[in-house]
């Protein structure tokens, strides 16, 4: 069990360096075998730790020792929890390939490739670390959407390098902070947690600032979301599955470090609480706008962010897992969303809802697929949305009372909006739109194995929360 987070690693790499190596026709087999590798390695982990009951464990790899500097890896539930996400969304966007089929060779490379940084950033136990990791996924999406994007990719891939490289500056220049301000002038995060009180308060204020607008531009939140919208409309199918189904999680899990690690939080809470609240209901507004169903779904991940953080700021035992949770849901519901909306525009050649006619009757699977991702986004029961939500509102109205429930009235406005989206584009029979291509059995199989996901841990809650303290 102690060197299982070292070859997750190890195969992920690997896989990504082989396809790169090798012909076109080896990478997707080339690709399953690795993501799928280190989505039974998951699995392992989550049985043995069942049977256990106890889910703990922890490597340490040399790398620059005079600045107290190792390649330092821990799973705790939490963090977990994460990883299996990324393992699952990994793994779907292999197995479901590339509707747009455009260069699928440098697709399946840089999917393996980020699973590698993202696992990393997940398991990072020392900040130097998580640091390069949150790199090194920022770079495998730029090309994402760089190279393997729609007409406009250029400026969208511009845009979001551009507000990353800003997040990563503040990011960097909070961990420096915090290594030279802290008595013990390490990394490690479970060092810098126990020796933070001593920061002087003004400093750990600014520390925690600095690091909060760095993990907001990822999540994104309010004002910082403007790279979300483009970046999905010009990315490729697998591309806005992994930018949205796990990018948006390395922000949400920076958070939960920052209020984990230092006591400052506490009394940042109920501002915070609010911004997220008014993200929340902004995105809603705003996502009622769009015509492009690509672009609703863009906007409802703000919306999800932005009730994550309320649930993070509650500073709870039920707070912080229903966060977990919730990053948990979305990842794999919103992979499936952008799955089926990409081999919608691959079948009908459009994803404008004012077009697209009739999805249930022309190209059922992908109708039924898309319908199923909404139930897990709205939190319907026996969904993994729904778990989510009702830990995250426990935990919100203990913290908040019943403001804490507010976010709710976003979640709401945006589930009625998307069953709107249902009858007008996918239950409507007058006049359908007629399909131009049609979809392989490998999307097919995406929609299963992303849906089977859903539903399997909405069902059984237990078998990630059996390691709560609830």
């Amino acid at each position: 069990m102690t060197i299982l987070i070292g070859l997750m690693l190890l195969f992920s790499a690997l896989a990504s360096i082989l396809i790169l190596a090798l012909d076109q026709e080896l990478s997707k087999r080339i690709a399953l075998a690795g993501s799928g590798i280190v989505l039974a390695i998951t699995i392992w982990i989550l049985v043995t730790s069942l049977l256990q009951g106890s889910l703990s464990m922890g490597e340490q790899y040399p790398y620059i020792s005079a600045f107290d500097i190792s390649l330092q890896l821990q799973l705790t539930p939490i963090s977990f929890i994460l990883v299996l996400m990324t393992a699952i969304v990994a793994f779907g966007a292999v197995m479901a390939g590339n509707p747009e089929r455009v260069r699928e060779k440098a697709a399946n490379a840089l999917i393996l490739l980020f699973e590698f940084s993202a696992i990393g950033l997940f398991a990072s136990a020392n900040l130097f670390i998580f640091f390069i990791f949150w790199d090194i996924g920022v770079i495998a999406l730029f090309f994402m959407i760089n190279i393997l994007g729609s007409a406009n990719r250029r400026y969208a891939s511009i845009k979001f390098i551009i507000y990353e490289i800003f997040a990563s500056s503040l990011l960097l220049l909070g961990i420096m902070m915090i290594y030279f301000y802290t008595p013990v002038h390490s990394f490690d995060i479970g060092a810098i947690t126990s020796a933070a009180s001593t920061i002087p308060q003004a400093t750990q204020q600014m520390i925690f600032i600095l690091m909060f607008i760095a993990f907001m531009v990822n999540m994104p939140l309010f004002p910082l979301h403007f790279w979300l919208p483009d970046a999905h409309t010009e990315a490729s199918t697998q591309g806005s599955m992994l930018l949205s189904g796990v990018l948006t999680k390395f922000g949400a899990y920076g958070m939960l470090l920052i209020f984990t690690m230092f006591p400052i939080a506490s009394s940042l809470a109920i501002p915070i609480a609010l911004l997220a609240g008014f993200s929340t209901i902004y995105s809603a507004f705003v996502t009622m706008m769009q015509h492009d169903i690509k672009r609703v779904i863009a906007y409802t991940t703000i919306i999800d962010m932005g009730i994550i953080l309320v649930a993070i700021a509650a500073m709870n035992s039920f707070g912080t897992y229903g966060a977990a949770y919730a990053m948990f849901a979305h990842g794999i519901t919103i992979a499936l969303l952008f799955l089926t909306v990409g081999c919608m525009h691959h079948i009908f050649g459009s994803r404008d809802m004012r077009v697209v006619k009739g999805v249930v009757s022309r190209a059922a699977s992908t109708g039924y697929s898309f319908i199923m991702g909404v139930f897990g986004v709205t939190g319907v029961p026996l969904t993994a949305g729904f778990v989510a939500d009702v830990l995250i509102f426990i935990g919100a109205i203990q913290a908040f009372g019943l403001a804490g429930a507010l976010p709710l009235i976003g979640l709401l406005m945006i589930g009625a909006f998307m069953y709107l989206v249902i009858n007008r584009s996918f239950m409507m029979t007058k006049e359908p739109s007629q399909p131009v291509e049609y979809i392989g059995i490998e999307q097919q199989l995406g929609y299963a194995f992303l849906m089977g996901s859903m539903l399997l841990f909405g069902i059984f809650p237990f078998l990630l929360l059996g390691f709560a303290n609830l």
